[in-house]
Protein backbone atom coordinates (compact mmCIF):
# COMPACT_ATOMS: atom_id res chain seq x y z
CA UNK A 1 0.00 0.00 0.00
CA UNK A 2 2.91 2.29 1.17
CA UNK A 3 4.21 1.67 -2.72
CA UNK A 4 1.09 2.35 -4.43
CA UNK A 5 0.17 6.21 -2.64
CA UNK A 6 4.49 7.02 -3.38
CA UNK A 7 3.61 6.18 -7.50
CA UNK A 8 0.39 8.10 -7.39
CA UNK A 9 1.50 10.91 -5.60
CA UNK A 10 4.44 11.01 -8.07
CA UNK A 11 2.45 10.51 -10.85
CA UNK A 12 -0.06 13.56 -9.65
CA UNK A 13 3.34 15.72 -8.71
CA UNK A 14 4.61 14.94 -12.46
CA UNK A 15 1.08 16.21 -14.18
CA UNK A 16 1.40 19.07 -11.82
CA UNK A 17 5.04 20.30 -12.80
CA UNK A 18 4.26 19.71 -16.76
CA UNK A 19 0.84 22.32 -15.91
CA UNK A 20 2.72 24.96 -13.59
CA UNK A 21 6.74 24.75 -14.69
CA UNK A 22 7.32 25.38 -18.52
CA UNK A 23 4.86 26.51 -20.38
CA UNK A 24 4.58 24.95 -24.03
CA UNK A 25 6.28 25.16 -26.85
CA UNK A 26 3.38 26.53 -28.84
CA UNK A 27 2.69 29.25 -25.96
CA UNK A 28 6.30 30.24 -26.21
CA UNK A 29 6.09 30.52 -30.14
CA UNK A 30 3.36 32.61 -29.84
CA UNK A 31 5.39 34.84 -27.24
CA UNK A 32 8.16 35.19 -29.55
CA UNK A 33 6.06 36.47 -32.44
CA UNK A 34 3.93 38.92 -30.50
CA UNK A 35 7.56 39.93 -29.11
CA UNK A 36 9.59 40.29 -32.46
CA UNK A 37 6.38 42.29 -34.23
CA UNK A 38 6.63 44.74 -31.40
CA UNK A 39 10.41 45.42 -31.84
CA UNK A 40 9.47 45.64 -35.24
CA UNK A 41 7.24 48.14 -35.08
CA UNK A 42 9.37 50.02 -32.61
CA UNK A 43 12.34 49.77 -35.18
CA UNK A 44 10.18 51.44 -38.07
CA UNK A 45 8.89 54.06 -35.81
CA UNK A 46 11.98 55.66 -34.73
CA UNK A 47 13.44 55.14 -38.63
CA UNK A 48 10.75 57.36 -39.43
CA UNK A 49 11.26 59.67 -36.84
CA UNK A 50 15.00 59.92 -37.61
CA UNK A 51 13.44 60.25 -41.97
CA UNK A 52 11.08 63.17 -40.71
CA UNK A 53 13.42 65.02 -38.65
CA UNK A 54 16.46 64.73 -41.27
CA UNK A 55 14.16 65.11 -44.82
CA UNK A 56 10.61 66.66 -42.95
CA UNK A 57 8.93 66.57 -46.34
CA UNK A 58 9.62 62.84 -46.23
CA UNK A 59 7.25 61.21 -43.72
CA UNK A 60 5.78 57.85 -43.15
CA UNK A 61 3.22 59.98 -40.97
CA UNK A 62 0.93 60.71 -43.73
CA UNK A 63 -2.65 60.36 -43.63
CA UNK A 64 -3.65 57.43 -46.38
CA UNK A 65 -6.16 59.61 -48.29
CA UNK A 66 -3.18 62.13 -49.09
CA UNK A 67 -1.23 61.24 -51.85
CA UNK A 68 2.40 62.77 -51.62
CA UNK A 69 1.53 64.39 -55.23
CA UNK A 70 -1.83 65.81 -53.93
CA UNK A 71 -1.47 69.04 -52.79
CA UNK A 72 -4.56 71.14 -50.66
CA UNK A 73 -5.02 74.50 -52.23
CA UNK A 74 -3.45 76.90 -49.75
CA UNK A 75 -5.86 79.62 -50.88
CA UNK A 76 -8.98 77.96 -50.93
CA UNK A 77 -7.67 77.30 -46.95
CA UNK A 78 -7.33 81.22 -46.29
CA UNK A 79 -10.61 81.61 -47.78
CA UNK A 80 -10.00 82.92 -51.51
CA UNK A 81 -11.60 81.68 -53.84
CA UNK A 82 -10.71 82.10 -57.56
CA UNK A 83 -12.71 81.93 -60.53
CA UNK A 84 -12.62 82.30 -64.06
CA UNK A 85 -13.98 85.58 -66.03
CA UNK A 86 -15.90 85.25 -68.54
CA UNK A 87 -14.82 85.07 -72.78
CA UNK A 88 -15.08 88.73 -72.96
CA UNK A 89 -14.36 90.33 -69.81
CA UNK A 90 -11.08 91.70 -70.82
CA UNK A 91 -8.42 93.06 -68.46
CA UNK A 92 -6.99 96.97 -68.62
CA UNK A 93 -3.44 96.36 -67.53
CA UNK A 94 -1.52 93.50 -69.42
CA UNK A 95 0.13 90.54 -67.55
CA UNK A 96 3.73 92.44 -68.33
CA UNK A 97 2.65 95.39 -66.88
CA UNK A 98 0.85 93.89 -63.61
CA UNK A 99 4.16 91.90 -63.05
CA UNK A 100 5.90 95.02 -63.22
CA UNK A 101 3.54 97.15 -61.21
CA UNK A 102 4.10 93.96 -58.38
CA UNK A 103 7.54 94.06 -58.91
CA UNK A 104 7.99 97.48 -57.98
CA UNK A 105 5.54 97.73 -55.09
CA UNK A 106 7.32 94.61 -53.49
CA UNK A 107 10.89 94.31 -55.08
CA UNK A 108 12.59 92.13 -51.76
CA UNK A 109 10.05 89.21 -52.72
CA UNK A 110 10.15 89.80 -56.42
CA UNK A 111 14.43 89.25 -56.20
CA UNK A 112 14.05 86.39 -53.53
CA UNK A 113 11.35 83.86 -55.27
CA UNK A 114 12.54 81.52 -57.67
CA UNK A 115 9.24 82.01 -59.97
CA UNK A 116 6.41 84.64 -60.46
CA UNK A 117 3.31 84.21 -62.21
CA UNK A 118 0.59 86.02 -63.04
CA UNK A 119 -3.12 85.16 -63.67
CA UNK A 120 -6.01 86.90 -64.77
CA UNK A 121 -9.02 85.68 -62.62
CA UNK A 122 -12.02 86.46 -60.82
CA UNK A 123 -11.11 86.95 -56.94
CA UNK A 124 -13.67 86.40 -53.72
CA UNK A 125 -12.44 87.03 -50.42
CA UNK A 126 -14.35 87.73 -47.38
CA UNK A 127 -12.13 88.49 -44.00
CA UNK A 128 -12.82 87.54 -40.72
CA UNK A 129 -11.37 91.01 -39.49
CA UNK A 130 -14.00 93.67 -39.78
CA UNK A 131 -10.91 96.18 -40.59
CA UNK A 132 -10.36 94.38 -43.83
CA UNK A 133 -12.58 94.65 -46.91
CA UNK A 134 -14.28 91.78 -48.50
CA UNK A 135 -14.65 91.51 -52.16
CA UNK A 136 -16.82 89.20 -54.65
CA UNK A 137 -15.81 88.18 -57.69
CA UNK A 138 -13.27 91.59 -58.60
CA UNK A 139 -11.12 90.97 -61.93
CA UNK A 140 -7.83 90.66 -60.80
CA UNK A 141 -4.47 90.04 -61.83
CA UNK A 142 -2.90 87.22 -59.11
CA UNK A 143 0.97 87.63 -59.03
CA UNK A 144 2.24 84.41 -57.33
CA UNK A 145 5.92 84.26 -55.93
CA UNK A 146 6.67 81.00 -55.76
CA UNK A 147 9.45 79.70 -52.84
CA UNK A 148 10.84 82.66 -51.73
CA UNK A 149 13.61 81.36 -48.53
CA UNK A 150 13.20 82.41 -45.33
CA UNK A 151 16.05 84.07 -43.89
CA UNK A 152 18.57 81.16 -42.45
CA UNK A 153 17.40 79.82 -39.08
CA UNK A 154 19.39 79.86 -35.72
CA UNK A 155 20.83 76.55 -35.63
CA UNK A 156 22.33 77.22 -32.25
CA UNK A 157 18.79 77.33 -30.83
CA UNK A 158 17.45 74.29 -32.85
CA UNK A 159 20.36 72.20 -34.75
CA UNK A 160 18.05 70.53 -36.97
CA UNK A 161 16.08 73.90 -38.39
CA UNK A 162 16.10 73.81 -41.83
CA UNK A 163 15.41 76.66 -44.10
CA UNK A 164 11.36 77.02 -44.93
CA UNK A 165 10.10 78.66 -48.54
CA UNK A 166 7.05 80.38 -48.28
CA UNK A 167 4.83 81.74 -51.52
CA UNK A 168 3.85 85.18 -51.69
CA UNK A 169 0.17 85.90 -53.44
CA UNK A 170 -0.53 89.70 -54.73
CA UNK A 171 -3.96 90.41 -55.91
CA UNK A 172 -3.96 93.49 -58.08
CA UNK A 173 -6.85 94.91 -59.46
CA UNK A 174 -7.18 94.31 -62.97
CA UNK A 175 -8.37 97.99 -64.21
CA UNK A 176 -7.10 100.45 -61.95
CA UNK A 177 -3.83 98.12 -60.46
CA UNK A 178 -4.80 99.03 -57.15
CA UNK A 179 -3.18 96.36 -54.59
CA UNK A 180 -6.07 94.64 -52.97
CA UNK A 181 -4.34 92.01 -50.68
CA UNK A 182 -1.37 90.89 -50.51
CA UNK A 183 -0.49 87.28 -48.36
CA UNK A 184 1.93 84.98 -47.38
CA UNK A 185 1.22 81.32 -47.75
Amino acid sequence: MATRKTSQSNRIGARKGARQGQPDVTTRRISAFVGLALVGLALLWFVGLYVHQVHPGLSFFTPAHTSPGAVSDPLAAAGITLAAPAQDQKPSLTRQQALVLVNQMEPGIAAQADVATAQYTLFSYKSSHASQAAFQDVPVWLIHYAHINEPRPDTAADSHASRAHHDFYVFLAASSGRDLLAIWL
